[in-house]
């Protein structure tokens, strides 16, 4: 018998949440299968089994967040989960006797009924499951929860009626209980009757209210999943931890343009076709080469040097941002890179992302120009010292030998950890990933 534990999926993964389980209790597994699919503060990623065998139980209802570490289920030879179902079939019999059928809100609140609620990590029947749609035999409706979720509702004074669940179905979780007890520490104590008290002197200022505000009727309050947490808590981390300085450039993008039309049209109907991003991708890297103080990290007040140049692309997915890694970007050619580019944006679009896709990332690309951003500045991705935003191509005219001509001008703007870059390398840095996009040539050696 083998315990299957909640795996660390990335390197910032400090819990998961099981968002649907693709086996059930009497499944038989072999070394390899996906097991559940699981939301980390990364991505949807999946969980495989490194046992073969029989899933005795399922320690982790659908919606339940645990720490990594925590086992999740249990791989055995079967015996077991026999031994257990014969067992609960005794003690149900023992239960009732008569064997007359019982409501389903006297079985909650029946002995056996109260331990199956309430026992964490109980593989529960589906048939015990509530849900908002479940009417018992007294024609109450139930709410559906997670065990977890009940037993702290129960231990708060809170009604599960009123709480709008954010796991599966309208599930409610342990999150969705743990926001309201939040909002309830937060909001303002209501005042009880007292005996007048003697008014204060008029020269004492009134006290100031630092109570959290509280929503007002009929706002919808949106529950943040494992990932929008670890965004807030990121990014709070950047901009509070890292001194940022900002540098701005411009960067005619006419020959880069030229250069990737006639790139594509080469490539015919089945080919690769490359874009504007993976240009700036190649001339990052090729520019994080000749100043590696750029590639590096600023820790326990020493500088790391990174021997890799990979290079992470911000992707825009629904409710979050996630931004995998393309490694070895250096030495990889354009088509390349533009293949691996889109591959990943595919998977993280699907889900699909794996922790190596999203792991050991030395400098972050965020392009918002497919959306006409003409220019803006981004948070560096800790512990990375620096992440390029890059804004919308625009014609514009320049001058060119005194004379006024149509060029295709990108806005870009550095944000950089000052600790790591000063002012003059960020600028010089800048210029070289100018130097390069405005000799395209060059990025295909």
């Amino acid at each position: 018998m083998a315990e299957i534990i909640m795996p660390r999926l990335s390197d910032t993964m400090q819990e998961g949440t099981i968002t649907r389980w693709l086996k059930k209790s009497g499944d038989e597994v072999k070394k390899g299968d996906i097991l559940a699919e699981v939301e980390t503060d990364k991505a949807n990623m999946e969980v495989e089994s490194y046992e073969t065998g029989v899933i005795e139980q399922i320690l982790v209802q659908e919606g339940e967040t645990v720490p990594i570490g925590q086992p999740i289920a249990i791989v055995g030879s079967g015996a077991s989960a026999q031994k257990q179902s014969t067992a609960t079939r005794t003690e149900a019999k023992a239960a009732s006797p008569q064997a007359s059928p019982v409501p389903e809100a006297q079985r909650a609140e029946s002995p056996v009924g109260r331990r199956m609620e309430s026992k964490e990590g109980e593989n529960v029947a589906p048939a015990q499951t509530t849900s908002v749609q479940q009417v018992s035999g007294n024609g109450a409706v139930r709410v559906k929860a997670s065990p977890l979720a009940r037993r702290m509702a129960e231990e708060h004074g809170l009604d599960l009626s009123q709480i709008r669940g954010s796991g599966p179905g309208g599930r409610i979780v342990r999150d969705d209980i743990e926001d309201l007890i939040e909002q309830k520490q937060a909001a303002p104590a209501a005042v009880a009757p007292a005996t007048p008290q003697p008014a204060a002197p008029a020269q004492q200022p009134a006290p100031v209210s630092t109570a959290a505000p509280v929503a007002e009727e009929g706002a919808e309050i949106v529950n943040l999943s494992s990932m929008q947490k670890t965004i807030v808590r990121r990014m709070v981390e950047a901009k509070q931890s890292i001194p940022h300085i900002y540098i701005g450039n411009e960067i005619d993008m006419t020959d880069a343009l030229a250069l990737r039309k006639t790139f594509n049209e080469s490539a015919g109907e089945g080919g690769i076709k490359v874009s504007v991003n993976d240009l700036i991708i190649k001339a990052c890297a090729l520019a994080l080469e000749k100043f590696p103080e750029a590639n590096s990290s600023y820790r326990d007040g020493q500088f790391i040097r990174h021997k890799h140049i990979n290079i992470g692309i911000a992707i825009d997915i629904p409710g979050g941002l996630i931004v995998p890694v393309i490694r070895d970007a250096n030495i990889k050619g354009v088509r390349t890179i533009a293949r691996e580019a889109r591959a990943l944006i595919e998977k993280a679009q699907t889900g699909k992302l794996a922790a190596t896709d999203l792991d050991g990332g030395t400098f972050s690309i965020s392009n918002l120009g497919m959306m006409d951003v003409t220019d803006f500045a981004a948070v560096v991705n800790p512990p990375q010292a620096a992440i390029l935003a890059v804004g919308a191509a625009r014609k514009t005219f320049v001058p060119i030998n005194d004379q006024p001509v149509i060029r295709d001008i990108m806005h870009v703007t550095m944000s950089a950890d000052h600790r790591i870059l000063y002012g003059a390398t960020t600028a010089r840095f800048l210029q070289e990933i100018k130097r390069l996009l405005q000799n395209p040539y060059s990025l295909l050696g």
